[in-house]
């Protein structure tokens, strides 16, 4: 009688090969999960680059004109602009080679140097200052300190997907002896 009735609890016969649609499906499924995942890692690495260059390059710019102005005003003259409450928002100096020396902010967040008539953009086209402000101590001639300027800036990029912004400060002591010696 069992030679009538063939019926067995397995699945498949030892004569069948292959694979059932169920396991193909569960397969598929296993496989687009992992494919979503990985594609989803390799998008944020790549927004995580391009965030790190554009903090890369706003910070090598706002580094390059901080340099550039601690330079000029560690061997300037600052007369009389006392502002320690931080509100000045240009600055002007008197160079030993360049003359007079004055930076301001545009409207459009532009950096600019003026020295003997001639007007520099010192920002790059990729980023904009937001705020530039001067904290000038020591600047009169009968207040006894050495000069001294804070400067505080906000940077950020133009352009791309999202918009960085760096707060930058530094400050730099005048080394201009000749005013100490003349009083």
């Amino acid at each position: 009688m069992s030679k009538y009735f063939k019926f067995s609890f397995n699945y498949r016969d030892q004569e069948q090969t292959g694979f059932t649609i169920v396991e193909l499906l569960v397969t598929a499924l296993v496989f687009s999960i992992m494919m979503v995942a990985v594609s989803s890692i390799f998008i944020q690495i790549i927004n995580d680059e391009r965030r790190a260059f554009a903090a890369q390059a706003i910070q090598e710019n706002g580094q390059f004109i901080l340099e550039l102005m601690s330079r000029e005003i560690r061997v300037s003259k600052i007369e009389n602009q006392d502002a320690s409450n931080c509100n000045a928002t240009t600055l002007t100096i008197i160079h030993p080679v360049n003359g007079t020396v004055m930076y301001t902010l545009t409207g459009s967040g532009i950096l600019r140097r003026t020295a003997s008539g001639v007007t520099t953009d010192l920002s790059t086209s990729t980023v904009t200052f937001s705020r530039l402000n001067f904290c000038i101590v020591g600047s009169g001639t009968v207040d006894g300190q050495q000069p001294r300027v804070a400067i505080l800036a906000s940077i950020q990029n133009k352009a791309g997907r999202e918009i960085l912004t760096f707060n930058l400060e530094t400050t730099v002591t005048s080394r201009d002896i000749q005013s100490e010696f003349e009083q």
